[in-house]
């Protein structure tokens, strides 16, 4: 029990930086962090594809409301859910056995765990860039802005993983 609750307060500080501080900052019109995909990305992979399609559909609804994206959040978090494990085996050669209640994310190497959350920001990040874009009228500009926002994403991403998979999953 404690370690959901310590897993809902640290998506819920996800969900406000990524509100109140990274919304809000005009680096360059190519540098977009998003971190809020971490809250499906780092879900426990036992948990039923159900219960994470709830928890993205809820985050995707919270971002669409809270920053006017009219179901765009929504549009590109949800497919996180569907191909979360594929991408896992894909990038660290690791399966969910059936009985497997360990925590799997905390068993990986810190390059597994870079690997698989940058190939999941970098999916992420083409989906919303695409469908923000909905043209490929200037597609260096869109690629440009993919590739950076999911470098500057990764960045600021990587202590919160690194404390989410020292203090939260290790307990």
């Amino acid at each position: 029990m404690f370690k959901n609750l310590s897993y809902l307060w640290m998506s819920l500080a996800i969900l406000l930086v990524q509100i109140f501080l990274l919304d809000e900052l005009s680096i360059a019109m190519w540098l977009r962090p998003m971190i809020f995909p971490l809250v499906v990305i780092l879900l426990k992979m036992e948990w039923r594809t159900i219960w994470v399609l709830l928890v993205g559909t809820l985050v995707g609804i919270v971002m669409d409301i809270s920053l006017g994206g009219a179901g765009l959040y929504t549009a590109t978090i949800v497919p996180l859910v569907v191909i979360r494990r594929w991408i896992l085996y894909l990038t660290t050669r690791r399966s969910i056995e059936q009985g497997d209640q360990t925590a799997l994310l905390s068993r990986l190497s810190k390059r597994q765990l870079m690997i698989y959350t940058v190939t999941m920001l970098a999916i992420h990040h083409t989906l919303f860039f695409s469908l923000e874009a909905l043209s490929i009228a200037h597609p260096l500009q869109l690629v440009a802005t993919i590739v950076l926002s999911t470098l500057l994403s990764a960045v600021v991403s990587w202590p919160i993983i690194r404390i989410y998979t020292l203090k939260i999953v290790s307990k």
